[in-house]
């Protein structure tokens, strides 16, 4: 190699550094190199010549694709690693797992592809491993396959399955858990606390067993029993206003955009620490929302050019009905049966066809329906 040749090598080296910036798995084509006004336009000869110099000092990695070949470059610390490899089975092995990256190579894959024999490929990854150049790991997907990876990375989500496999298994109650606080952070930021006295329904009185009367029951015995419509509201009075009513969650204004963001459900999942030792990003917060609205248990909200998300089944019609005691806020389950006067009615033992008491004649249905 001439000098010329050499300095046009360091050139062009350089000259791809600065093209890849921020990011340094670009590939460049032979096209490419040629823009970079390095080797004279049109001396292709001469490109080919310092690629191939480049390549064989490992400093570029070449990538076939279906319209052709390109490559990338590889750092000088990297490249500098071939150099401590003795045999080829070694390099081709090295150089097999340093270009599956992140996702790793399988042992039979690499076999596969140098066409050699079981003995020859152990030895030659128990080298590699012995020098710390690769090491092994367990792809979640397949735990029976042996996979390498270079010792200077970490294994892709993909391949681990991410903050939600330990051990290679999926932790189920880690995932359980992280749902329960996006829930409730999503209930915090996408609704109002508002607190006052209680409007709960009264409370049915504690009601004789019907007793057998030879004869029936007399006159008095009835009105000692039997109250007016007008007592039995006021005794509810006394007990709806005995009670205060707990802290509930309503609904916010049609039209609010302050509704939580994945960004910052994420924020504030880092912030409350409940997922140590577990890096979790947008996109793994973003899979457990997607949970949630599958499970209908919160829903989007569009927000200009941004999405929010809410927790569904807020009563939005009467605050006083909403049902205190429950997580979700579902929607309390009432209809006619639930409200009639025949549920506290104080002398129900009494009511049949033809006696004393009738549904055709109580005075409490009277004030129930006007």
């Amino acid at each position: 190699m001439d000098d010329e040749t050499s300095i046009l090598k360091d050139q062009l080296y350089a000259a791809c550094e600065d093209a890849c910036g921020e990011d340094p798995d670009r590939l460049f084509s032979q096209d490419d190199l040629m823009g970079l006004g390095v080797v004279a336009p049109k001396d292709v000869k001469k490109l080919l010549q310092i690629i191939q110099l480049l390549t064989k000092e490992r400093l570029f990695s070449p990538v076939h694709f279906h319209s052709g070949l390109a490559w990338r470059i590889r750092p000088e610390a990297e490249a500098a690693k071939y150099k401590l490899l003795a045999t080829e089975d070694q390099i081709l092995a090295y150089e097999i797992i340093d270009s599956a990256g992140p996702e790793g190579a399988w042992q039979q894959d690499i076999k596969k592809r140098l066409n050699i024999q079981d003995n020859a490929l152990r030895k030659a990854l128990k080298e590699l491993e012995t020098k710390r150049l690769v090491r092994q790991f367990t792809n979640v997907e397949n735990a029976s396959k042996k996979m390498w990876i270079k010792f200077s990375l970490q294994p892709s989500a993909r391949a681990t399955g991410g903050p939600w496999y330990t051990d290679q298994y999926l932790d189920e109650a880690f995932i359980d858990a992280l749902q329960s606080v996006v829930l409730g952070i999503v209930k915090e930021k996408g609704s109002y606390k508002s607190t006052g006295e209680r409007h709960a329904r009264g409370v049915s009185p504690v009601l004789p067993k019907k007793g057998v009367i030879k004869g029936g029951l007399s006159e008095a015995a009835i009105k000692s029993k039997k109250r007016s419509a007008d007592a039995i509201s006021k005794d509810d009075a006394l007990v709806s206003t005995s009670k205060i009513r707990k802290a509930v969650r309503l609904p916010l204004p049609a039209g609010y955009t302050g509704y939580p963001t994945v960004q910052e459900i994420a924020a504030s999942i880092d912030q409350l620490q409940v997922a140590k030792g577990q890096p979790l990003e947008a996109s793994h917060v973003q899979e457990l929302i997607d949970i949630l609205v599958w499970e209908n248990r919160i829903e989007e909200v569009k927000m200009g050019d941004r999405v929010g998300y809410r927790a569904v089944r807020i009563s939005k019609h009467n605050p006083e009905d909403t049902q205190l005691d429950s997580e979700d806020f579902w929607d309390p389950q009432t209809n006619g049966l639930t409200t009639v006067p025949c549920g506290k009615c104080p002398v129900f033992e009494l009511c049949e066809e033809g006696g004393p008491v009738w549904a055709g004649g109580c005075e409490y249905f009277n004030q129930w329906l006007s």
